[in-house]
């Protein structure tokens, strides 16, 4: 059973450059480029340092830096947070006045987007399942996808007709 994990997208609203965070792969839009979460310089998305805070948390440990293991200050970053949101609508109130200038651009740029797959953090795709295990219902359950998580929704490959879309080696895809 082959697992691929797909991780959402984040639109930039910077002109500082296209950075990625190196624990997600994720660009890092404007909040996540000013969080300055280290003095060691080691930049991480927004998402990543909220997930290791609760990680720490539940581990009644202190969130820690993944390049050099020293501990987060969580007060600091809680305190630029105020900061950052005040930097964000600003520029989210620049970004209006200017969409309202060019709403057919969006148009355009949309049509771009017609052959990519725009997909979500919380989304897995399983390939290669064997055709016995093809039931919704049954992978609902707790031996399979629930002991993984918390599961929203399964959902099978299927064909125009509605028939479970079968590939090479009698598997399928969820």
């Amino acid at each position: 059973m082959a697992f691929v994990f797909y991780s959402s997208f984040k639109a930039t609203m910077s002109d500082q450059g296209d950075k990625t965070c190196p624990l997600c792969a994720e660009e890092m839009d404007l909040t996540d480029q000013q969080l300055k979460p280290c003095k060691c310089g080691y930049e991480i998305c927004v998402w990543c340092w909220h997930h290791i805070m609760d990680m720490a948390e539940k581990d009644n440990t202190d969130g820690r830096c993944p390049a050099c293991r020293i501990p987060y200050n969580k007060e600091k970053i809680v305190g630029m947070a105020a900061k950052c949101d005040k930097v964000v609508a600003e520029m989210s109130t620049e970004k209006r006045l200017s969409s309202r200038k060019g709403k057919s651009k969006t148009a355009d740029s949309r049509k771009q987007l017609s052959n990519v797959r725009v997909v979500q953090r919380n989304l897995v795709y399983v390939m290669g399942l064997p055709l016995s295990l093809a039931d919704e219902d049954l992978l609902q359950q707790k031996e399979y996808f629930l002991k993984y998580g918390k599961v929203l929704k399964v959902s099978m490959s299927r064909t125009a007709a509605g028939a479970i879309q079968q590939f090479a080696n009698n598997t399928c895809s969820v």
